[in-house]
């Protein structure tokens, strides 16, 4: 099957093809996929980290050539700047971004992809890789990004998005959408005993997951809604303290690691 490549710094994913049709998820640099069909200017596709299907206008697919070594998953905060050795054109490269055949040294650090070679500033932190007692920093430089129905980026992100994104830090690949992330990791009885890391998960009124958010510590939960925001969480669901009264029902908290 044809592989394909993101080759740009966010790319819009959408349930049809149609630049109209809702948008379902977005593909940072670096993430491939798979091509499964095309239809006019729109290609079907699966990602290959998650199997989500989806569509992808045509002039933003990419072919892979699939040579990858040294893979190195960028935690950058806003974001790094890349560029192209050809053409010297600049590269924003957001949290999340997927560098392949790396090579770092304290003077400079490159990376290839297609046979096109980029030029990037990295420093250690970069690269180091990110422990989970550390989840709970990361997950907060994300605090006011807006809320995005699909999104996946600091510029606009949705409630699984957010939490896929920030366990992705750590190396841990999670669901796109927040029901299927509720089949992950086992259950925690009790919302006070709750730690870093635990996923919440929340219930619409017809009983079914539809928002999902991380615990910081016993009562506390990050999560997009609006924006990434901290808020109170009890044995009922998540409390507004601004608005005097709880905004999302509990339905079951897990432990992923």
């Amino acid at each position: 099957m044809e592989k394909g490549i993101c080759l740009l710094s966010l790319v819009p994913l959408r349930a049809g093809p149609s630049s109209t049709s809702e948008l379902v998820t977005q593909l940072l640099f670096g993430e491939s996929y798979e091509i499964i069909e095309r239809h006019n200017d729109w290609v079907k596709i699966t990602t290959t980290s998650e199997n989500y299907i989806a569509w992808i206008s045509q002039n933003q697919v990419s072919a892979w050539d699939q040579s990858s070594e040294n893979v190195l998953l960028l935690r950058n905060f806003p974001f790094t700047i890349a560029s192209n050795q050809i053409n010297n054109t600049p590269l924003y490269l957001l949290p999340g971004s997927i560098l392949h055949n790396l090579k770092f040294d304290v003077s400079a650090s490159t990376f290839e992809i297609n046979q096109n070679v980029y030029d990037i500033s990295l420093g250690l932190d970069d690269i180091r890789s990110l422990h989970f007692q550390e989840i709970g920093l990361y997950a907060t430089l994300f605090l006011k990004s807006p809320y995005l129905w699909g999104g996946r980026s600091m510029w606009g992100i949705d409630c699984s998005g957010y939490t896929q994104l920030v366990y992705k830090a750590i190396g841990v690949q999670l669901p796109r959408d927040a029901y299927q992330q509720a089949e992950c990791g086992q259950f925690v009885d009790f919302v006070n005993e709750s730690k870093l890391g635990d996923l919440a998960f929340f219930e619409n009124e017809s009983g079914k997951i539809s928002h999902v958010g991380m615990i910081l510590e016993p009562g506390e939960i990050i999560h997009s809604s609006g924006m990434v925001r901290r808020d109170v969480i009890d044995s009922y669901g998540i409390f507004d303290e601004k608005l005097g009264k709880h905004t999302h029902k509990l339905k079951c908290v897990k432990r992923i690691i």
